[in-house]
């Protein structure tokens, strides 16, 4: 099995007589006059608005439950570790 790339069968491997084709120059554009007031632009879609604020708004609210669920936490965690060191000192 040769793993040499064969010629294709309408390539010869030659140069061809005809160069090739210069691609065309894009056509030149004229600038337009300026008008005295400049258009104005739209603002996007009111449902894009719409949901871009709701996705920030859920965003803020899923990071506020989260932070607030950790600092709980934390909390309790402390408290639990101060009634362990109040049982041990009982204890002893």
């Amino acid at each position: 099995m040769s793993f040499v790339r064969k010629p294709r069968p309408y390539s010869s491997g030659l140069p061809s007589l005809t160069p090739p084709a210069a691609p065309a120059a894009p056509p030149r554009r004229e600038k337009r006059e300026k008008s005295a007031r400049p258009a104005r632009r739209l603002p996007g879609s009111p449902w894009a608005t719409a949901v871009t604020a709701l996705a920030v708004l859920g965003t803020v609210l899923l990071l506020l439950v989260g932070v607030s669920g950790l600092a709980n936490q934390l909390s309790r965690d402390a408290q639990f570790r101060s009634a362990a060191a109040g049982v041990a000192d009982a204890v002893r």
